[in-house]
């Protein structure tokens, strides 16, 4: 059984790698289906082009001629299907203003639908096109014939077809381009590149700017990949010098199967080149993808050139400029999607800037123009609708749209598109709404409509603090604001980073990602330095991480790493810039400390000079968790009230999935029910399978002060089992954690239902049991639990602690402490009749306790009904949290935070409209009641209050929005 499922499964990963079906023409046994005629012209198989295997259809017509396709395999199949319909590759020789037609007609011979395409360019050029959604053909119909006209008006041609498929799948990613068009109306998922293209530039408001001021951004440009030609003296200029000659070796190693030849007619003899979209297997024969020449060869040659100033290196890549445009990397090719090739090509982009000043006119500008379509740079022209833009456009077309702009050889062109550069960063670098974009009001980083922090949002981060220093002290230069944006995002990342390392519930589908901050120091020099002074925070926050042993190791690493995939990185100038800002005199910055809450993340940070915690929920406007087929497929519980902790003195931490034996039902912190791993990976639950929302709206917390802060979620699963609920809080205090749950419920009988205290792979760890509740340890916690049954799975060192709350469980509770240091006499009093703690509220209306020692109340508030009349806060018209914290004469600081979005959300991020993604959050009047009367102040904005005596109420109103944290100072009135 075994051996013959490995069978199927070797059997359906070659379908899927080839994907040539039977169906599709390949001509590679030199025939012409007997059922193709042409009326006026000829057809054959030839060798003289092809793009895959070493034949084609060569299609010699005359004007007005008909190739009619009777019953070509396949399209009976892919007439059925809501998404069949025609892939191809299409070499034209003779550019035309005229198109060639597709008719694809019923047996009857009546017309049921058509796809009109442009010949007006030389080489291959990609059809991916739906029957139905693209050209509207009726479900009902049926293909029987398809027929191609060719030009009415042009006396003839030769054109050449090749892997023509009739199929019941084009992909959901095709794109229109300069030849056909598709029915895309959504481009939240695929850009409008064609849209972009024909966009006209905007001539008014134009910044002018002198010779010298755009050649200093060259000329910044040019250090930044080449240096200052000084000689290399501190440790990472000569492992980054060392290791990019390893890189321009490697890469002319791998150019000299590279032939430069050319055919009779001028067009390169080179191999087929095949977008990242096509199979890696085509008629049996790896394909060559134009990403492999981007990342590996085309970089290194430039470099050589530049660096080396060796004359073959710029001759090949001359070549492969000709030999990409004829496989059909030009202005205008879409090749069937260029969703991904689009963020994998910046080998191609640096290389054209390095080179331009030794390209010869002609291909200068055809390759100008290839950039210009494949940057996108026409969004640059059009006025956006919204703030922000998604980090996959920023991380990997920021830099190259302004290669583009500094490449335009007329003056005043070059101004307009400069000026439009200028104006499109200022506003992607803004602050977007609901779940577009990438820069978040907290300075949470988006992509995929969600925080993600492992990747994207740090590349995006350093791609426009790169922007930022490239044109500062230019009429080009970045906003105020824009500037203001990097620094906090960029100081932001720096607090919630442990060490070098990013919380789990924010790492996507990249679990062992977590580290990164290392490479977004390089950021912080771009940005301390584009201001006439350096930065002092930023130079300070950038001197204190270098400084740790952590970062010396990481940093070299990252210096070594030497490519062009995704971007091309830490240069020879970006080198430079960290150690001039490395020599500034600035002192570093004192040990961070606080407390934060990120409501576009769902998280709360809370840390120490030794301890690091990060606490993570989901909601109706936070998805769960992301993965794919191969990335992350265990990790549904991330956001289900992770209690994530990092030892920063010990070097541990509570979240390791890179131990093979890691248990993912058993995620410190967090609700759950043990699943086997066939079942917890599973993704049927929804049409997505992954990045589900909830369909509860509290998901809140408040940062207090530096030592006191609080986090609380109503947990709903309406995904895999909708009856699956909890509330869980937690309260910050300086010594301990206090954790509480209520109301967890779920009518699933087959699997248990538990909260995780923790799971360690070190042996150094505790258990005992004593009258009130339990105490364990961890290598670096100890933990109090307050009744309820506790279980410990040993297995080695592997160990699982966990609160077990039954297979059923209606109304569960928990309540337990994480204390900061193993104080057992802490713990105990903790659990008995003298704790300093006050349980008010533990239900399904409000979660509300008080530090009586320290005259600290806090409060999660999830029903707005319920009165309180006991308590300062009596009542709110809103479900909110609070900390209320004793001041002198009976005044106390109120900090809250009411965290509903008020937008649109869905079941999962697949189900959102381009409509959803862009809803503004709106501001809500929230009134608190409180007992007493009070003068009320708000640091943060103008507040309503008014005071009834004869009930002795104070009323406070404030317009709350994104779930902001604000603070209320409440002054106790003489009457």
């Amino acid at each position: 059984m075994i051996k013959n499922t490995r069978i199927l499964a070797l059997l359906l990963t070659f379908l899927t790698t080839t994907s040539v079906f039977p169906q599709t023409y390949s001509f590679e046994n030199s025939k012409v289906p007997d059922n193709w005629k042409i009326d006026k012209g000829a057809i054959n198989a030839t060798g003289d082009k092809y793009k895959a295997g070493k034949q084609s259809l060569q299609i010699k017509w005359e004007q007005g001629a008909v190739l009619t396709l009777t019953t070509p395999n396949g399209l009976s199949e892919a007439c059925k299907s809501r998404n069949g319909g025609i892939s191809t590759w299409i070499y034209n020789e003779s550019p035309t203003e005229e198109p060639m037609i597709f008719f694809f007609k019923d047996s009857k011979g009546k017309e049921v639908c058509q796809l009109p395409f442009l010949l007006n360019f030389k080489g291959w050029r990609c059809i991916w096109a739906k029957f139905q959604n693209d050209m509207n053909m009726s479900a009902k119909s049926t293909i029987s014939t398809v027929e191609l006209h060719f030009p009415q008006h042009t006396s003839k041609g030769v054109t050449y077809i090749d892997l023509l498929e009739f199929t019941p799948r084009v992909s959901w990613q095709n794109m229109s381009d300069a030849q056909y068009k598709v029915n895309r109306t959504d481009h939240s998922l695929i850009p409008d590149f064609i849209g972009y293209r024909n966009t006209k530039p905007q001539t008014d408001k134009v910044i002018s700017a002198t010779d010298i001021q755009i050649k200093n951004i060259t000329d910044r440009l040019t250090a930044w990949y080449l240096g200052s030609n000084q000689q290399a003296t501190g440790k990472w200029e000569i492992i980054r010098k060392d290791n990019e000659n390893i890189f321009i070796h490697n890469g002319l190693t791998a150019a000299e199967k590279i032939k430069i030849q050319y055919n009779k007619d001028n067009t390169p003899k080179g191999e087929p080149l095949f977008p990242m979209s096509a199979p890696d297997i085509i008629e049996g024969q790896p394909t060559t993808k134009f990403k492999t020449v981007n990342e590996k060869i085309l970089l290194p040659l430039s470099l050589d050139y530049r660096k080396n100033n060796n004359e073959q290196s710029l001759k090949k890549v001359l070549y492969i400029y000709d030999w990409f445009n004829d496989q059909g990397w030009a202005d205008g090719s879409g090749m069937g999607t260029l969703c991904f090739e689009k963020l994998r090509s910046s080998g191609y982009f640096h290389s054209f800037f390095l080179l331009k000043e030794q390209l010869p006119h002609d291909i200068f500008e055809r390759e100008l123009q290839a950039l210009y379509w494949f940057t996108m740079f026409g969004i640059c022209y059009q006025t956006p609708e919204h703030a922000g833009e998604v980090a996959d456009n920023l991380r990997a077309l920021a830099i190259p749209k302004l290669i583009y702009a500094l490449s335009v050889k007329d003056k005043q062109e070059q101004q307009v598109a400069l000026t439009a550069f200028k104006n499109y960063m200022d506003n992607a670098l803004s602050i977007a709404p609901g779940f577009f974009g990438t820069f978040k009001a907290d300075f949470s980083g988006y992509h995929h409509r969600g925080p993600y922090h492992s990747a994207y949002y740090p590349h995006a981060l350093y791609a426009g603090s790169l922007i930022a220093y490239l044109l500062h002290d230019t009429p080009y230069a970045l906003s105020e604001t824009s500037i203001y944006n990097l620094k906090r995002g960029l100081l932001t990342f720096r607090f919630f980073c442990a060490g070098l390392n990013i919380p789990a519930g924010t790492v996507g589908r990249f679990p062992n990602g977590q580290q990164i901050l290392e490479t977004l120091l390089p950021a912080f020099a771009y940005v301390a330095l584009s201001k006439k002074e350096p930065d002092k925070e930023l130079t300070a926050a950038f001197k204190r991480i270098i400084e740790t042993e952590e970062y010396q190791q990481a940093i070299t690493k990252y210096i070594r790493n030497v490519n062009s995939n995704l971007a091309y990185t830490s240069t020879i100038g970006e080198i430079e810039l960290l150690t001039k800002l490395a020599s500034i005199s600035t002192p570093k910055e004192k040990a961070v400390a606080g407390s934060l809450f990120m409501p576009y993340s769902g998280l709360l940070v809370a840390k120490d000079s030794l301890l690091h915690f990060n606490i993570k929920g989901f909601s109706r406007y936070i998805w769960d968790f992301e993965s794919s087929a191969t990335e992350n497929t265990k990790g549904r519980y991330l956001s289900y009230g992770q209690i994530e902790y990092f030892d920063l003195k010990n070097k541990h931490k509570s979240f390791n999935p890179q131990e093979i034996n890691f248990d993912w039902n058993y995620i410190p912190g967090a609700t759950t029910k043990v699943l086997p791993d066939k079942i917890l990976q599973d993704k049927g639950g929804s049409s997505s399978g992954h990045r589900n929302f909830s369909d509860e709206t509290f998901l809140t917390g408040v940062h207090a002060s530096e030592k006191n802060a609080m986090f609380s979620f109503r947990m709903h699963d309406i995904t895999y089992d909708q009856s699956f609920r909890a509330n869980k809080s937690v309260f910050v205090f300086e010594d301990f954690l206090l954790c509480l749950g209520s109301d967890i419920q779920t009518k699933d009988k087959r699997y248990q239902t538990v909260t995780t205290l923790f799971q360690s792979f070190n042996s150094n760890t505790s258990e005992e049991k004593i009258p009130e509740g339990y105490i364990l340890t961890d290598p670096s916690l100890m933990y109090a639990v307050k009744g309820g049954t506790v279980q410990t799975l040993c297995e080695g060192s592997h160990t699982r602690a966990y609160i077990e709350h039954g297979n059923t469980p209606e109304s569960a509770q928990y309540q337990y402490y994480i204390l900061k240091s193993k104080n057992k006499a802490l713990a105990r009093q903790l659990l008995s009749n003298y704790s300093p703690i006050e349980i008010i509220a533990q239900d399904n209306d409000a979660h509300i306790v008080t530090h009586k020692t320290q005259g600290i109340t806090c409060g999660a508030l999830f029903n707005a009904r319920k009165k309180y009349e006991n308590q300062l806060v009596s009542q709110v018209n809103i479900p909110l949290a609070y900390i209320q914290e004793k001041q002198i004469n009976n005044s106390f600081k109120l900090s809250i935070c009411e965290p509903d979005m008020r937008r649109a959300s869905r079941p999962h991020m697949g189900l959102l409209t381009e409509e959803d993604v862009i809803q503004q959050e709106k501001p809500y009047d929230t009134q608190l009641t409180v007992n007493g009367l009070y003068n009320v102040e708000c640091p943060q904005k103008t507040i309503k209050v008014s005071l009834d005596k004869e009930k002795n109420k104070t009323y406070i109103t404030i317009s709350t929005i994104r779930g902001e944290n604000y603070t209320l100072l409440l002054h106790q009135t003489d009457n």
